[in-house]
């Protein structure tokens, strides 16, 4: 009677949060690869807090994110192929979601959800792409696709050594310097976040943007691994490429290690925060990383880096846990990947996904709670530029994948055939045994492709200049279009910005470069087909040509500087309205 009371009462409880709206609470983090973590095999890593976080979720154990950054966070947040929301690269214009896609942020908020945001964006700087304009009501992150990257605040990128430090950010559009290492900073406001928003729902977005380059970290964190050998069996195990690991390989590893800690150790603080503010028991937790490691270490056996569309690219750690529906210390193999994550939150929250949405996802709920999983098919790719067919591709039917790795479309030896499910690591191509097949999924691949490249939102994305919304408008490196961007940490980068003039008027465009501008350099800025120039002084690195007369509409925007040495590009351009 006892047992089966207590029993009772537990259901009854389940029952009751189950009720409620459940609170969402995502935790990315950045470069971070499949075996960077204890519970995934690391012989050296320590991350205690989220291994026993993966001992008490459901571990989705073939998920895949896309190879790199922005595209990840674009399927993520909408349940669609990262192409058709806009998104087709990390920089060059390539990295800003259209701002006619409807985020998980923008549904949930319209069902009572209080939305944050901490982090890494990555999907645009300016009107109409923020956070704020994509559903977030409150948001701390830095700039561009990284912290001292071109495209963050210029404060960050001058700081080479020390960037990760007492950052710039911007908080809810606002600039702001935070002190403090950035992982522990954007935990801080989580913290602040959970507080604040703890009675009602709540969809919490950390998104970590360690430990992506550059490897800095405190000295604590750093010390813990300084004299890390790899030495162990596991590091000399033959056939495996992390056996072939440089001194720069490893010296890079220690560090991506004690950030790895560093990040254990926040998630650690997080996990308590809400056990303390009892807000365990409703709110589903996610943890996951954005794609493989870029540097060679250790990653269970995985082919391929960050960047690749092999398994070591794509396929990331993803736990979910929380508000009675997913089964504690438990594995599902099923092919699952981010266009499913919108779809299945918005049925564990009893939200029905807008009639007005097409997802490339689906829920995966019941799937992840044991029901058989249903037939699918899953394409992956990304290139530098615009998307390209055979570069570097993957198409998914259930467990056989075809990789166009630098393929040859008129070739089908050049692809790669794998059975996943026999061989994880594609060691076995089965391309010459099983041509039908091949050709099978060559025919699935090239359909969902032609399908995407027709997508509408493949096409540049135009800032809005001149609205009250951004006051001051901030052209940044990192959506700077042009061959050219290759070079963007180099002052020979130049390119262009595509903007819409959101009324007539006079503005002002301000030059800046990271350093004081040569006295008698000549600034030119070209607006269309309009062009001023202005000689720089010699005392500043910002070079002013005011009240210049533009008629509302789309324009092509140029900024470079003529002295001794040659042509050199600006490290942002502003513009604003004249008053």
């Amino acid at each position: 009677m006892a047992i089966g009371g207590r029993w009772s009462a537990v259901y009854a409880q389940k029952r009751a949060v189950s009720r409620q709206a459940p609170n969402i609470l995502l935790i990315m983090t950045d470069d971070q690869g499949y075996g960077d973590f204890g519970f995934t095999g690391n012989p050296h890593v320590k991350t205690p807090n989220i291994d026993q976080l993966a001992a008490r979720s459901t571990r989705l154990t073939n998920y895949h994110n896309s190879p790199v950054c922005a595209p990840t966070r674009a399927s993520l947040l909408t349940g669609r192929y990262h192409q058709r929301t806009g998104v087709h690269d990390t920089y060059n214009g390539g990295a800003i979601m259209a701002a006619g896609e409807t985020t998980l942020a923008e549904i949930l908020s319209r069902n009572g959800y209080q939305t944050g945001i901490v982090g890494k964006w990555h999907l645009g700087d300016n009107y109409p792409f923020r956070p704020s304009d994509q559903g977030f009501q409150y948001s701390l992150v830095h700039g561009g696709g990284g912290v001292g990257q071109p495209g963050d605040f210029y404060e960050n990128f001058i700081r080479t050594d020390s960037s990760y430090f007492n950052t710039t950010l911007s908080e809810n559009n606002r600039k702001v310097q935070r002190q403090g290492y950035c992982t522990d900073v954007f935990t801080d406001q989580a913290l602040e976040f959970l507080k604040e928003k703890k009675a009602a729902p709540f969809f919490l977005y950390v998104s970590y943007n360690a430990p992506h380059t550059p490897l800095q970290l405190p000295k604590k964190y750093e010390d813990m691994y300084k004299d890390l050998a790899f030495d162990t069996e596991t590091d000399r195990q033959e056939g495996k490429a992390w056996a072939k690991m440089t001194d720069n390989d490893k010296a890079a590893a220690r560090k991506v290690y004690g950030m790895a800690t560093n990040i254990d150790d926040n998630v650690g603080r997080i996990l308590a925060e809400l056990k303390k503010l009892g807000l365990e028991e409703n709110t589903i937790v996610i943890f996951l990383t954005d794609n493989g490691n870029q540097q060679l270490r250790f990653n269970t056996g995985f082919r391929g880096l960050k960047g690749s569309a092999w398994e070591g690219g794509t396929r990331v750690p993803f736990l979910i846990s929380g508000a009675g529906l997913f089964e504690q210390n438990k594995d599902v193999n099923a092919l699952l990947a981010h266009i499913d994550v919108v779809p299945t939150l918005l049925e564990a929250a009893k939200i029905p996904l807008p009639a007005s949405i097409k997802t490339d996802g689906r829920s995966a709920l019941k799937t992840i709670q044991g029901k058989p999983a249903a037939s699918r098919t899953f394409y992956n790719s990304w290139n530098r530029g615009w998307p390209e067919p055979y570069r570097n591709a993957a198409f998914y039917q259930n467990n056989y994948k075809l990789l166009a790795s630098n393929a040859d479309g008129d070739d089908l030896d050049t692809f790669g055939l794998f059975d996943l499910e026999k061989d994880p690591f594609e060691q076995n191509n089965l391309v010459q045994s099983q041509p039908a097949l091949a050709r099978q999924l060559k025919k699935g691949l090239d359909s969902v492709f032609t399908d995407i490249s027709n997508s509408s939102n493949l096409t540049p994305r135009h800032v809005i200049v001149g609205s009250p919304h951004e006051p001051v408008s901030i052209l940044t490196r990192q959506d700077a279009n042009g061959t050219n961007m290759g070079a963007w940490l180099s002052d020979k980068a130049t390119g262009y910005w595509n903007i819409t003039i959101a009324q007539d008027g006079y503005y002002n465009l301000r030059s800046i470069h990271t350093a004081p501008i040569a006295k008698g350099t000549r600034s030119l800025v070209r607006v269309g087909h309009v062009q001023r120039s202005a000689v720089a002084k010699g005392d500043s690195n910002v070079v002013p040509i005011n009240k210049v007369w533009l008629k509302k509409g789309d324009y092509l925007v140029e900024s470079w500087f003529e002295g001794q040495g040659g042509v050199t590009g600006p490290y942002y351009v502003e513009v604003s309205i004249n008053k």
